[in-house]
Formats: C-alpha cells, sequence, structure tokens
C-alpha cells in the first residue's frame, strides 16, 4: 500500500531547554514524499534511562552530517575552526532549480560562550546537501554565518524560515545587565555599547538571516526583547507568533503594517478570558523603553502568564505549543505586576494561592479563529508505568496517509522526580526521548503517545525536521561528554527508515 507524507510545517524554533541555561523551535512550505509502509510508520520502541547511543526503531539506521569540534567552520575570509556545538535550530531551504533533491541545511548553536574565531555567544551554521543514490550528503564546506554586523547574537534556538525565504532565529537570552553576557570573560568578551545600547539591551530579539550570503541582516527591535524560543509565521505575511521561554512567559503575536514586510509593525500580547473559551490581544507600545521590557509591560496590561512556552507548530488551523512548565513555581510576583493566570492552571493552584508545582508540563493549543487555549495533552506517567512524558522542547509535524502527526522532543527540567528514571537520578544525568502522536485521536492522553528515538545520556533532541523524501534531521544537543564517540558532543543526525517507493 502506498502512503503519502505531507510536510505541514517544521518550527525552528523552538525552544529549547532546562533551567539550567547551558541546557537549554515555525514553518517551512509545504514538501511532499511518498513510501511504502504500513500504518504505524514504526514499532514504538522502549524506555531507556541507560543508553549512551540513539536507539531508533527497528530498520531505522542514523547518520552523523555535522558535530561539534570535530569539523571546521569555514569563515568568508577562508580560514576554518572547530565547529561550535549546542545544535539546536534546523532549518532546510530548497534549492530553486531542484529543490526535492538539493539544498541548504541551516543549524543554530545555542551557545553563550566566548569563541574569537566564530564568534562570541552563539551562531550558526550553513551547509550545502544533495540526494544522491538515495542518500541524502553534505557536498560543501561547513560555512560560517556572520553575525558581526548586527553586534553579535546569544544562545540562538529556535525559529523558522520566512515566507521571504530568510532565517528567522530566536536569542533565548536571560541576560539583566552586560556583566551576566561578559560571564568574567567566559561569554562575550566585546562589552562596548551595540547600536547605540548597552550590551545586555542588544540581545533577546529576533535575528533575521540571508542564507544565501550567510549574514545576519538584522535585530528586530520591534518583535521585543525577551526570552525567545520560537516563531510562526502565517502564509499571508501579516502575522507572526512569538513564544517567550520565561517563568511566566507571554504569548505574544506581531501583526505587519505592510504584507511580508517584518521591519515595521505592532506587537501583541495575549490574554485569555476568564472561562477560557476565547481571548484578546493587547496592544503594546512600541517605544525604545517599552520594547525592551515588553514581558513586563504585557503583565502590567494584564495579558496572560505561561510557564515557559517553546516550540510552536501549526497543524490543521490550529496552534501547537509546548509549555515545558517548571517545578513549584511560584505565580505571585507576576499577579503582583497584573498577569493573569491561565484557567487551566488557576484551577489547580493550591487553595487559590499562587503556588504551582508544575512538573511535567503540557502541550496546549490555540485557535487563531476564536483565541481560545487550551491544554490540549498533559505530560505525566504512563498508565502501564512504561514511561513518562515530560517537559516538551521542540516540536514539528509529518502527515502520513490520511493521519497526521505531531513529532515531540522532550527536554526534561531536571533529572530528579522520576522523569529520567531511577538509573538517570541516582547517576545524575537526564535522558530525553522523541515521540509521535496521532493527531486524529480525540482528546489524546500519554498513553497514546509512540516513543521513536532515545537520545543518548545527557542530550536532547531538538530541531527536528523532515526532508523532501521523508528522511529526518534530529540534532543531538548537549550530551554528556563521558558518552563514547560519537554522542559526546553535539551533532546533527540523518535518520532513514521509511519505506520509499
Amino acid at each position: 500500500m502506498t502512503y503519502k507524507f505531507i510536510l505541514l510545517a517544521i518550527p525552528f524554533i523552538a525552544a529549547c531547554g532546562s533551567n539550567s541555561d547551558d541546557n537549554k523551535s515555525g514553518n517551512q512550505d509545504s514538501l511532499n514524499f511518498e513510501l511504502v509502509d504500513t500504518l504505524p510508520p514504526f514499532n514504538a520502541i522502549a524506555s531507556n534511562f541507560t543508553t549512551d547511543s540513539l536507539i531508533l526503531p527497528e530498520g531505522f539506521t542514523y547518520t552523523i552530517l555535522f558535530q561539534e569540534e570535530f569539523d571546521s567552520v569555514t569563515r568568508a575570509d577562508g580560514k576554518k575552526f572547530p565547529a561550535k556545538g549546542y545544535h539546536d535550530l534546523s532549518v532546510f531551504i530548497p534549492d530553486p532549480v531542484s529543490p526535492e533533491t538539493k539544498g541548504k541545511l541551516y543549524i543554530s548553536h545555542e551557545s553563550k560562550y566566548a569563541n574569537a574565531d566564530l564568534g562570541d555567544g552563539g551562531g550558526a551554521t550553513i551547509f550545502d546537501i544533495e540526494l544522491i543514490d538515495g542518500h541524502w550528503k553534505v557536498v560543501s564546506e561547513f560555512n560560517h554565518v556572520d553575525f558581526s554586523n548586527v553586534g553579535g547574537t546569544n544562545r540562538n534556538c529556535g525559529g523558522s524560515i520566512s515566507p521571504n525565504g530568510t532565517v528567522f532565529t530566536c536569542e533565548e537570552v536571560w541576560a539583566p545587565n552586560t556583566s551576566y553576557l561578559w560571564a568574567e570573560g567566559k561569554g562575550h568578551t566585546d562589552t562596548s555599547f551595540q547600536h547605540g545600547r548597552p550590551l545586555w539591551q542588544n540581545m533577546g530579539y529576533m535575528v533575521e538571516v540571508d542564507p544565501q550570503t550567510n549574514k545576519a541582516i538584522k535585530k528586530h527591535w520591534k518583535m521585543g526583547r525577551f526570552v525567545h524560543e520560537d516563531i510562526h509565521f502565517t502564509p499571508d505575511g501579516k502575522t507572526a507568533y512569538l513564544t517567550d521561554d520565561n517563568s511566566p512567559g507571554i504569548f505574544f503575536k506581531y501583526e505587519t503594517k505592510k504584507a511580508f514586510d517584518y521591519n515595521d509593525g505592532q506587537l501583541y500580547a495575549y490574554k485569555q478570558s476568564a472561562d477560557g473559551e476565547s481571548g484578546e490581544w493587547i496592544t503594546l507600545p512600541m517605544d525604545t523603553l517599552s520594547l525592551i521590557n515588553c514581558t513586563k509591560i504585557a503583565m502590567e496590561k494584564g495579558a496572560s502568564m505561561f510557564i515557559r512556552h517553546e516550540w510552536i507548530q501549526e497543524i490543521n488551523g490550529k496552534l501547537y505549543i509546548t509549555e515545558t512548565g517548571e517545578d513549584n513555581f511560584d505565580w505571585a510576583d507576576g499577579i503582583s505586576y497584573g498577569g493573569t493566570v491561565p484557567n487551566y492552571i488557576s484551577a489547580n493552584l493550591n487553595r487559590g494561592g499562587t503556588q504551582y508545582d508544575d512538573v511535567f508540563g503540557r502541550i496546549v493549543e490555540f485557535d487563531p479563529s476564536t483565541n481560545k487555549m487550551r491544554s490540549y495533552l498533559e505530560g505525566g506517567f504512563f498508565g502501564d508505568s512504561s514511561g513518562v512524558f515530560s517537559n516538551p522542547d521542540c516540536n514539528t509535524s509529518v502527515s502520513i496517509g490520511t493521519k497526521t502527526y505531531m513529532v515531540i522532543c522532550e527536554d526534561i527540567n531536571w533529572y530528579d522526580r522520576a522523569r529520567a528514571g531511577a538509573e538517570g537520578e541516582n547517576g545524575k544525568y537526564v535522558m530525553n526521548e522523541v515521540y509521535f502522536l496521532d493527531m486524529s485521536i480525540q482528546n489524546p492522553t500519554v498513553d497514546d503517545l509512540m516513543r521513536f528515538a532515545v537520545m543518548p545520556k545527557g542530550s536532547e533532541g531538538t530541531g527536528a525536521i523532515f526532508l523532501p523524501d521523508g528522511t529526518m534531521i534530529l540534532n543531538i544537543m548537549h550530551p554528556s561528554a563521558a558518552n563514547p564517540v560519537p554522542f559526546n558532543r553535539s551533532c546533527t543526525v540523518l535518520i532513514e527508515g521509511f519505506r520509499k517507493k
């Protein structure tokens, strides 16, 4: 039987990590590929809390395309240096002549460390790939993306390809002052003013990159300064939805004044209705000082607060946002500013207090046509005690035949509370997994998840996308340095196994 895969959208997004600064997701044009298979597309695998390798279902294989330090990145001047790590966002930019078999792969680096050769802080690498004899291969050098003309960048997390063909990368930055970014000489070593403002005010934005020239174009001040995790563009070029990986964080919307021109627009903050059945968008002031402090101003205007929104994915006209959660979170400060608690959480607050122990997080569903936001899938333990779904982060989607699947990557907040099993808790390391969810299931629970991958010890899976023929790209970020080669460094892997015609 023949089934058609249709790539609906690829978030970049979005998002990213645990409470640790070191731990740390958009959409892409539809791509079609056919394969011969039976549903479900794979046999779900068992949990594993000790593996130091990548575990995939039977019949699937992986190939490493790009690896931290092992591979060399070429600057514009031709000099080569060891590749940065913390691989996060993946973007496939199809070749205009042969989009099914050629293209560029953009990989972001959620780094914050000093690097005199490739630029302090974050960054990105871009390279050409081509489908040769049925397999995708790297056919160019690994090219450095230059962010120097925008004053550098920091912790490049999720993002997306825009309708204009440029890449928007998210700066997931907590930077209350320049000293934080300097980090006693381990971070940004140039602490001079950038664009007429202190360095810390120059970080925490959406940054636009031209993938053809490998250079940053600009930082989009009008999209606000906050802990950017992911962005989703509407195809009409009029709206971009923005997630905030903060506690508390705000759900933002940016509307352009002229379609496809993201240089000028209006920023809004979402406020859920008391009954949770609708909501409204609060207009935010667009002066420089307000945009630098837009999260606090949004709360002062009554915006809804969330516990670390991560990546965002459109499926069948609705937006699905991974809300990663946080242990023993206190809403008191946000409420004192004027922020409101979403109704799917307020009902569970301790006797009307401000404490909420959000151990596992969830996926929320937002309907742009009604402004309704609800909890779609709560994290937690499987009913048969076979595992736990916790702290979702990166997500994407793919259609197989008549079914659409959401692909969800975990990035657990910590190794305790059974999220990494007894083995992870005793060994003090995290373990993360990747799941598929059949979106035709009404009111799904964790028992409906199909485990596709178990990540190497200490790492998270992120940057999940699909190439035109159905081959999967997945980033393995910050694995344990004690793992055996090659899973002791961040890397980008190509996963094959869906049987093609």
